[in-house]
């Protein structure tokens, strides 16, 4: 590891960050590890983010996903989920194998390449099974090898056109049963250490704190405002990662 996450600067930065990624995950249902990841690489190992940011993604999908149930479409979740398991344990390689710089460039690349595709129209002309299970896969290799699972999910829930209460619940509840599994995956392979989860139990009071301004700020963020914070989110975290792996 870089550094130690319990260091007095690298730990005010984790708690900025992870802040500021739970305010942005209750309003638009995805991008905790989005910003969680690529920011923390700035100061931290790759790899401590990513257990940072799966750690306390447990509670931060789960409390989201409660709150939003009722608008969740279960069928569409449950075989994206399906597909997620399909690449995790692909993921997990890629994890424990790649450099850290590898890791950083591979967050910013996806990300940005799902932001472009997404900004400029691109849609799918029949949202078929095939498409919940191929982006599923995909989603999964991204969760437990940089856990930034977001932008397939969120490349097909914003082509299909969803309504914002729509993704938000179904995309939380897919989130949900990735990161059982992949915590599990980090278990099993030795790799949530003990400062990582000293830190990410020391961010649970900010988190907490900034979702809640998250639900008050919520309603007011819809329509044009929402696809917008969407792209914004994913173009500002891919090049924080890609700049993390130039300045590394």
């Amino acid at each position: 590891m870089d550094v130690n996450p319990l260091a007095l600067l690298p730990f005010l930065g984790v708690l900025l960050v992870v802040g500021c990624a739970a305010f942005v995950q209750k309003i638009s249902g995805f991008g905790f590890g989005l910003i969680v990841v690529p920011v923390l690489s700035l100061f931290l190992a790759p790899r401590e983010g990513v257990i940072i940011s799966t750690l306390l993604a447990m509670y931060t999908t789960a409390a989201q996903a409660w709150t939003e149930r009722a608008h969740c479409d279960t069928a569409v979740a449950n075989r994206v989920f399906l597909g997620a398991c399909a690449g995790m344990p692909i993921g997990l390689v890629i994890f424990l194998t790649g450099s850290a710089n590898q890791l950083r460039l591979a967050v910013g690349v996806v990300v940005i390449v799902a932001g472009v595709l997404l900004a400029r129209g691109f849609t799918l002309d029949h949202a078929s099974r095939r498409d919940e299970f191929v982006l599923g896969a995909v989603s999964g290799v991204l969760n437990t090898s940089v856990s930034t699972n977001g932008p397939p999910i969120v490349f097909l829930f914003q082509a299909r056109g969803y309504a914002p209460e729509a993704f938000r619940g179904t995309i939380s509840r897919v989130f949900v049963y990735s990161n059982v599994v992949s915590l599990a995956l980090f278990i099993s392979a030795g790799r949530v250490r003990h400062e990582a989860a000293l830190a990410a139990l020391a961010s649970v009071p900010v988190v907490l704190i900034m979702q809640w301004l998250g639900s008050v700020a919520a309603p007011h963020v819809h329509g044009e405002r929402f696809r917008k914070l969407v792209l914004g989110l994913m173009f500002a975290s891919g090049v924080s990662a890609i700049v993390a792996a130039a300045a590394h």
